[in-house]
């Protein structure tokens, strides 16, 4: 029968204690907040995809092609439906301007939240 104790003459003076045996567990780390967006197939979710793109765009945070393109479309959208509206002379048309100016005034609050971000930058 063979001695287990053989392992002892190769580890002279060396004791382990197995009460001192310490194993260390990592926490458990919670991943990032991260905002579960709607989707906007529904109707409710592309209200909220809407109004956050909105919000997004007036508070001044978008990069500059965002703005302009933003103001070439919403404007030039804006600019065909008072030249169809001066044109046809007709009242439903000049309706329709009203809603039309939502989206000028989101990119001009935009568009001074970016400027007055830069003057405070010192750029």
């Amino acid at each position: 029968m063979s001695n287990n104790d053989e392992y002892k003459k190769f580890f002279n003076g060396y004791e382990t204690d197995e009460d001192k045996k310490v194993v260390e567990v990592p926490a458990e780390e919670r991943p990032p907040y991260v905002e579960k967006l709607s989707s906007g197939y529904d109707p409710m979710g592309e209200i909220y995809l809407r109004g956050r793109a909105m919000r997004n765009m007036s508070s001044g945070q978008m990069p500059w092609i965002v703005i302009i393109s933003g103001w070439i479309l919403f404007g030039g959208t804006y600019l065909l439906i008072l030249g169809a509206a001066i044109a046809s002379k007709s009242f439903i048309l000049s309706l329709m301007i009203f809603p039309a100016v939502i989206p000028l005034w989101i990119m001009l609050r935009g568009t001074m939240a970016k400027l007055s971000a830069k003057k405070h930058r010192g750029i």
